[in-house]
């Protein structure tokens, strides 16, 4: 009996086919990851150094002063159905700044940012501002 065991004991050629093919899926599967990240890593320093350049260049962009605006802070109830009077104003100045950086392809790209300028005045509480504490 024990003879007939050990003639008829490992893999068949069946089960070894079976056994390679998932291994072959399994390392497809691996390298599709791989690669994946190396792409994502690839896309990753790319984004880095065109904001290296952005951030360099606002550091350095010369401020373009718009329009004068306030901005109003007024009370309303909790439904926000009633308002109520002027708590405080915020004057400020929409100022932008303009940066100019090269993009991976060589290419020359103009990104504007909006800045919010508050005015030097802008500690100064209006008479009809809320109640002092």
């Amino acid at each position: 009996m024990i003879k007939k065991l050990r003639e008829k004991s490992g893999e068949t050629l069946v089960e070894v086919l079976a056994s390679m093919f998932i291994f072959l899926i399994l390392f497809g599967i691996l390298q599709g990851a791989v690669s994946y990240s190396h792409a994502s890593m690839q896309k990753n320093k790319q984004i880095r150094e065109e904001n290296t350049q952005i951030i360099q260049g606002l550091a350095s962009a010369q401020k373009v002063d718009g329009e004068s605006k306030t901005l109003s802070f007024i009370a309303t109830t909790s439904e926000m159905d009633k308002k109520g009077s002027v708590v405080f104003r915020v004057p400020f100045t929409l100022a932008t700044k303009t940066v100019t950086y090269q993009d991976t392809n060589g290419q020359s790209k103009n990104i504007v940012f909006s800045l919010y300028d508050v005015s030097a005045d802008a500690s100064v509480t209006p008479s009809e501002g809320g109640d002092t504490p």
